[in-house]
């Protein structure tokens, strides 16, 4: 923090894949391959007992929804900035504290490989959706509460000029949902303000990119498909800051 700003930029990420064929033996434990590979990077893991729902459907007749449990392993980074889930059914990964892509590619992609490897008896093993998730919250201390216009595109901000009184908003959001084909974006931004109904009260915007790719992808596709996320993403996100706000994030 420096200048005449105390300024917080959080950003959250997540990426998660599903698998397209439901391995049964993460429930009772984890090859012993993954857990070494894992120990370095994520040495705290916990095993938790979660109750999954099942649908199956068949032609000509409704879907059978059915609950199993099961047990998820969640692992915790040395430094407590990362956490791991892997499920008989997906896989996240969920960065606390993003520093840049690089790390998230090359951790993301070795852990997916390390677990797509331990099965070789599931010779079809793959995924059938690919999650990525950028949370971006701006927190400033002016009190120019919404007026962005500064450190965000004009386009992101329309929806204050549609109000009477910009001082009784209690919320401005929006969102957005794209369709590229394989390829789904949802962006929502705005002003959440997280003591809604009261009035905003804290200059606080938010900036909540979540895409996925749904089709079957061997693990071979997945590099391919973490990059393309990530290319979508950024090209929303670096549309709408100015330079302004770049330095404010380089301060």
């Amino acid at each position: 923090m420096s200048g005449k700003y105390q300024n917080n930029f959080l950003k959250n990420v997540m990426a998660r894949i599903d698998f397209n064929r439901n391995l049964y033996q993460i429930s009772s434990d984890l090859p012993s391959s993954v857990k070494e590979k894992l120990r370095e990077q994520f040495p705290h893991v916990q095993r938790k007992s979660a109750i999954a729902e099942q649908i199956e459907m068949k032609c000509g007749s409704d879907p059978t929804r059915r609950h199993v449990k099961e047990n998820h392993w969640f692992f915790q980074g040395k430094k407590g900035d990362r956490a791991l889930c892997i499920a008989p059914s997906f896989m996240w990964l969920d960065f606390k504290q993003y520093t840049d892509y690089s790390d998230l590619r090359e951790t993301f992609l070795f852990l997916a490989d390390a677990v797509l490897t331990s099965f070789p008896e599931v010779s079809d093993l793959g995924v059938n959706r690919f999650g990525l998730r950028y949370f971006n919250n701006i927190e400033l201390t002016e009190s120019t509460l919404t007026d962005w216009t500064e450190y965000l595109n004009p386009n992101l901000l329309s929806i204050f000029s549609v109000a009477d009184d910009k001082a009784a908003i209690a919320r401005a959001f929006h969102n957005l949902e794209m369709n590229y084909g394989d390829m789904k974006l949802t962006f929502l931004y705005g002003m959440y303000n997280f003591d809604y109904p009261e009035p905003i009260r804290q200059k606080s915007f938010t900036m909540d990119f979540d895409g996925y790719i749904a089709r079957q992808q061997t693990r071979e596709d997945l590099p391919a498909s973490l990059d393309a996320l990530h290319d979508k993403i950024s090209l929303y996100f670096e549309g709408g800051i100015t330079d302004s706000f770049r330095a404010l994030m380089n301060r």
